[in-house]
């Protein structure tokens, strides 16, 4: 398993006139999507949260304004195949069912068939002001995993509102594959890697509480959504698709 890189370039450049996008930060999300201590130790992680099926390493990257933490989180489902994990979080319309922290969440353009810009807007707990995103998001597919990247943008089509606060540092790397070698048979593990800048000043240590718990509990509503697509067979077929699966 090779290492993915998620690079967010700091540029006022657009990304197609049609999609009208630059990017909002310079951070890189990089690293190896298999536990090695060893390595990650040496890279400057520290293991946070030992779970059965979950372990979150966390890096502090120092920055103009203050620092940023990143997360990686490895995990692996007995019950639930690599599509049906990609599946649950990709089909906007289903999460906005599932996971009730969505207020809103649906795609502002599509560039290509494997690269959208996306609106996300979810809720925060009182008193704390809910947050909306802009971010594209490209997925992509080989013979043995399937990644979803997503970075925040700036969309000429996606004004800020007064009722959220603008998240503009964000990125994740979602790197899922088959513990057996299909991507659609059940047993799969995965690497999570991100940043989130919630535009306000939260310490340390109870931004580590939040991740400890909130992360956990995601990937577990994940984990169910991704069950019960498998069980009704909605699921839809990874893009870019799978040589082996085109008819």
């Amino acid at each position: 398993m090779t290492s993915i890189a998620l690079e967010a370039v700091v540029s006022t450049q657009s990304t197609g006139e049609s999609a009208g996008t630059f990017y909002n930060d310079g951070f890189l999300v990089e690293g190896p999507v298999v536990e090695n201590e060893t390595q990650l130790e040496s890279e400057g992680w520290s293991r946070e949260l030992v779970q059965e099926h979950l372990r979150i390493w966390k890096k502090s990257l120092p920055t103009k304004d203050g620092g940023l933490t990143l997360y990686k989180i490895f995990g692996e489902f007995d019950q639930i195949s690599a599509v049906e994990f990609y599946n649950a979080q990709v089909n906007d319309q289903y999460r906005s069912e599932w996971d009730g922290s969505v207020s809103s969440l649906y795609v502002v353009d599509n560039i290509t068939n494997n690269r959208e810009i996306v609106y996300w807007a979810t809720k925060f707990p009182f008193p704390l002001k809910d947050r909306d995103y802009v971010f594209e998001r490209t997925h992509a597919m080989t013979k043995n995993q399937i990644s979803i990247s997503s970075r925040s943008i700036t969309h000429r089509a996606q004004p800020v509102f007064s009722s959220y606060v603008r998240v503009y540092k964000y990125g994740s790397n979602l790197v899922m594959w088959s513990r057996g070698g299909d991507l659609y048979e059940k047993g799969m593990s995965y690497c999570l890697t991100y940043y989130d800048d919630f535009g306000m000043p939260i310490p340390s240590q109870l931004k580590d509480k939040l991740a400890n718990a909130k992360i956990p509990e995601f990937l577990e509503k994940v984990r169910d959504a991704a069950e019960f697509l498998g069980n009704t067979g909605k699921l839809y077929v990874p893009y870019p698709e799978h040589p082996s699966r085109k008819r």
